[in-house]
Formats: C-alpha cells, structure tokens, sequence
C-alpha cells in the first residue's frame, strides 16, 4: 500500500459502515412513468478516489460529480441505478453484510418496493393498491438520519414526481 492508500481493496465492512453514514437506498415514481432504484453514496469532492474503490469493489454503478448547487459544497457520487446490478449486486451484498439501525430499515423498505416491481419498471403496470403500498412503504425511507433533507429523501432529485 503506498501513503494514499491507492493500493488498497476496499472489504465488505468498510463498505457497510460507508452506507450507514453516507449511502442512501431510493425509490422513485417518475413523471415519465418509470420506477427508479437507486442506490448511492456521497463524498466531499477530495474522496472521489474512495468512490471509485467503492465501484470497483461492486463492479457496477459509476462516480460521477453532483451539480454544484447554492449553499452546497461540490460532492462526488456513486450511484447504481440498473436494475440487473441492484438486483444481482446491491441487494444480495446487503443482504449478506448487514446494516443497522435506520439505514437497515430503509434498505427493508427498498427491498420490499424492490420486489413489488420486479419484472415492471412502468408504474402503468402496477395496480393502484400497489402504488399505494410503494407509496407508503416508500414515505418511511431515509426520514431519521438528522442529516440535512433527510425528513425530504426526494429533495434534489427533480426528476421524482412524489
């Protein structure tokens, strides 16, 4: 390993204690009628390198630079939003290498939505008892964290509609 630790392969609870902190499981119901599953950590803009460790860990996803917003400073993200990765990759991981307190009960939620929509990624495929569901189940995730738009888990995601 040299003195940046560039060497270095990420382990599995490194990668859990990341999420805990910094990752976040969503779901979004979109004007264009699509499900999204996503799942994504977020860095200050001098840890893009750990992000990249984090996708080359999963072999999935990407790390791309978060707009630059008024008030916010300039983050990094990894995100994972195709489906196949989050069901054969993000899913089974966590299922694995567990999560704890409100992070592991978002990620309950996110696997029940998850399973709700499989095979279905156009909510006209749904009925609305199960829109209904995705919704309420969905209204509990990412709400207890005290971190800042946690009570709004959609904000700054203009493309959600709910």
């Amino acid at each position: 390993m040299d003195s940046e630790g560039k060497n270095v392969m990420l382990k599995a609870p490194y990668i859990v204690g990341l999420t805990e902190g910094e990752g976040c499981f969503l779901v979004c119901l979109r004007k264009d009628f699509r499900i999204d599953l996503r799942f994504f950590i977020t860095q200050a803009i001098g840890n893009k390198s750990l992000l990249e460790k984090v996708q080359q860990y999963f072999k999935v996803g990407s790390v791309y630079q978060k707009s630059n917003r008024k008030g916010r400073l300039p983050a990094f993200v990894f995100e994972v939003t195709k489906r196949d990765d989050i069901y054969q990759v993000i899913i089974p991981f966590f299922r694995k290498h567990k999560l704890f307190g409100y992070k592991a009960k978002s990620f309950n939620s996110f696997c029940q939505i998850a399973q709700l929509v499989k095979g279905r990624q156009d909510i006209r495929k749904l009925t609305k008892s199960e829109i209904s569901l995705i919704r309420d189940i969905r209204y509990g995730m990412n709400k207890h964290y005290g971190s800042p738009g946690a009570e709004k888990p959609l904000a700054g995601w203009e493309r959600a509609i709910i």
